[in-house]
C-alpha cells in the first residue's frame, strides 16, 4: 500500500501535477475527519438526550412533582352528564 502511494506521487510529480494531488489529497483527508468529528458529537449529544431522558421518566419523584402519571386515566364517559344546556333559539 504505502509502496503504490509513493509510485503515484512521484508519477504526479514526474507529470507536474503534484501540487494538485496533495490538494485533493488533504481535502478529503479533512472532510473525512470533519465527518467522523459531526457525528461522534451527534451521537454524543444524542445518548446523552435518551439518557436523561430515561433517567427522568424512572423517577418518581420527578413524577410527583410535574404531575406526571403512569398513563391515561381509564374513567371518563362518552356523552356529557345530564345538567344544564344552552339555551335554544325560538
Amino acid at each position: 500500500m504505502f509502496l503504490a502511494i509513493v509510485v503515484l506521487l512521484l508519477l504526479a510529480a514526474a507529470v507536474g501535477v503534484l501540487g494538485a494531488v496533495l490538494k485533493a489529497a488533504l481535502v478529503l483527508v479533512l472532510a473525512l475527519i470533519l465527518t467522523v468529528l459531526v457525528l461522534l458529537a451527534g451521537s454524543y449529544y444524542y445518548l446523552r438526550y435518551r439518557v436523561r431522558r430515561f433517567m427522568r421518566e424512572a423517577d418518581p419523584r420527578y413524577r410527583e412533582a410535574y404531575g406526571r402519571s403512569e398513563g391515561y386515566p381509564a374513567r371518563g364517559r362518552k356523552r356529557p352528564e345530564a345538567g344544564p344546556e344552552l339555551p335554544s333559539r325560538n
